[in-house]
């Protein structure tokens, strides 16, 4: 079978643009590039999977320590309802963690991040350890618009 160089460009191009489909509904919605350039850490390939409440879940493994992983959820339904019990179990009452930016409402705190637009959540858990620099927002808004572009509404 012969291969043609315009089919491997084709198929390239396909399979690192992300273009909607099958895969459009699945978390793994943001690239091992896109977040090393957030948090200054190399990222393995998603691996997709499903959450303990069945929502699609994508985990990327660090490079420099595979067994530590960043998360991205996927709540497709009741994401308002997730989205405020986060938010409360995240701010404990202390501290505005809003963020401005993306989606109908957003929030991050350190270490964790989602964006709600209609009823749909898209959470980032894991960005960096405690020991770790901070994250400057601006570059979780990044994130989640891209995240939440790729998602559709």
């Amino acid at each position: 079978m012969e291969i043609r160089p315009f089919c491997v460009l084709a198929m390239l191009f396909l399979a690192t643009t992300g273009l909607p489909g099958a895969a459009s509904a699945a978390a793994c919605l943001l690239t091992p590039e896109e977040l090393e350039a957030a948090t200054g850490r190399e990222f393995s390939a998603g691996q997709e999977g499903k959450a303990a409440d069945g929502s699609e879940l994508c985990a990327f493994a660090e490079v420099a320590a595979p067994t530590r992983k960043l998360s991205v959820n996927v709540i497709a339904s009741r994401g308002k309802a997730a989205y405020e019990s986060r938010l409360r179990l995240l701010s404990m009452g202390k501290k505005d963690i809003s963020l401005k930016g993306a989606g109908d409402a957003a929030y991050f705190n350190g270490t964790a991040a989602g964006v709600l637009s209609g009823d749909k959540l898209i959470t980032l858990s894991n960005l960096r350890r405690a020991s770790a620099p901070e994250i400057p927002s601006e570059r979780i808004v990044v994130l989640l618009q891209a995240a939440l572009g790729r998602a559709g509404k």
